[in-house]
């Protein structure tokens, strides 16, 4: 029998094992193992309608033990070792040997990383940091709202422009706005700028046409929790009442520590392959953990693409050839502002291999129907990979 392992019940090792069972079930002696300590797969894109009230928290959740469904053995433990050169991965509770390992525990955040952060910051980049946040929002009186990003890699790149977009939304529903400020600060010179100027100049007129400011070039240093103000590196300074910032982000705590790490705790991967540099033949890494090091942005529907194509090695492996498509380097997603919303999409060909040029992005809709269609995709993504 062969034994699939795969670290991470997100977007990535969902797909993957999903990609897997249905491939080899009824017809290898194939075992698939997901093991992740949170015993429920999320919905991550929703985790700002949880902040917002639009949703609760078993709304945008399915456990993972319903990947039995599919065949697939689900352990709900925490990973404490990762040692390739054993083909072994240890729990807390047990240890697990493998033939084929796909690692895909994405970024740790790293609270402590900023100073002040965790004195005043809120954010809704996960399901306890979106809930700590709706009981701040019931509790804002009004006031200066500023959104910024720690640095230039953090998850879903578009989140604070949405955030920002929704909490207006939110504002106007409760009568708020005239006596709220909302400001967004930024490493970049504009709204996704690193991503071109037709998404860039979209943003910038939602922002505009909802009363959004937005600074550009501001690299944080630090945050004051006393005198409530961020400080970039160039002196600069803005106050708040309400910050609403990811924390830093770092890698996996797991994996930084593992053989499979390089000197700053990224683990190096080919980026065609998304195989393990330090042990290819039976290793792969990927989503947020990945796509650090090779210019590809922390996102789910990257993730998505990368396990696809994985999944298909792993099976070509297993099967003595290949199956299936090449890796495609496009990422799209549904940017929601409350009342409006965009559909852009980009590729990143020339951008993540060798850095010869930007993406190619564009916009393929704005309405509010986009809006609509996000909330669709939620229902699609569990009914297509938990079904219950």
């Amino acid at each position: 029998m062969k034994k699939v392992l795969i670290l991470g019940g997100g977007s990535g090792g969902l797909v993957a094992s999903v990609k897997l069972a249905k491939i080899f079930r009824d017809k290898d002696d194939v075992e698939i193992t997901v093991i992740d300590r949170n015993p429920y797969h999320e919905f991550q894109p929703s985790y700002p309608w949880v902040a917002f009230g639009f949703k609760d928290s078993d709304d945008i959740r399915r456990p993972l033990e319903w990947l039995s469904n599919w065949g697939v053995k689900f352990v709900n433990d925490e990973i404490t070792e990762i040692l390739p050169s054993r083909q072994k991965v240890k729990t807390r509770n047990g240890e697990f040997d493998y033939d084929f390992l796909i690692v895909s525990l994405g970024a740790a955040m790293d609270p402590d990383g900023i100073p002040g952060y965790k004195e005043v910051a809120h954010h809704p980049w996960s399901l306890d940091g979106a809930l700590k946040l709706r009981k701040a929002l019931l509790n804002f009186k009004g006031g200066k709202v500023l959104i910024g990003a720690p640095g230039p890699y953090y998850k879903c790149p578009p989140a604070p422009y949405e955030v920002a977009g929704q909490l207006d939304f939110v504002f106007r529903s409760k009568y708020m706005r005239k006596d709220t400020e909302i400001e967004i600060f930024h490493l970049t010179p504009g709204p996704l700028s690193n991503m071109g100027p037709a998404i860039s100049s979209e943003i910038m007129d939602i922002l505009n046409n909802k009363g959004i400011k937005f600074t550009g070039g501001f690299e944080l240093d630090r945050i004051d929790p006393q005198g409530r103000t961020v400080h970039s590196k160039d002196g600069r300074s803005i106050k708040f009442d309400l910050l609403i910032m990811p924390p830093l982000h770092k890698p996996n705590p797991v994996v930084a520590k593992s053989e499979l790490a390089g000197p700053k705790g990224w683990a190096p991967i080919d980026p065609e392959t998304f195989r393990s540099l330090k042990y290819p033949h039976n290793v792969w890494i990927i989503g947020d953990g990945a796509n650090a090091v090779i210019n590809l942005p922390p996102a789910g529907v990257v993730a998505h693409f990368q396990a696809e194509y994985v999944a298909n090695q792993v099976a070509g492996e297993i099967r003595g050839g290949y199956e299936g498509d090449s890796f495609s380097p496009d990422a799209m997603c549904i940017m929601d502002f409350g009342d409006d919303a965009i559909l852009p999409m980009c590729e990143f060909s020339r951008f993540y291999k060798d850095l010869s040029g930007p993406p190619s992005c564009g916009v393929i809709a704005r309405s509010k129907a986009v809006r609509l269609a996000k909330f669709a995709f939620e229902v699609l993504w569990f009914s297509m990979y938990l079904p219950k």
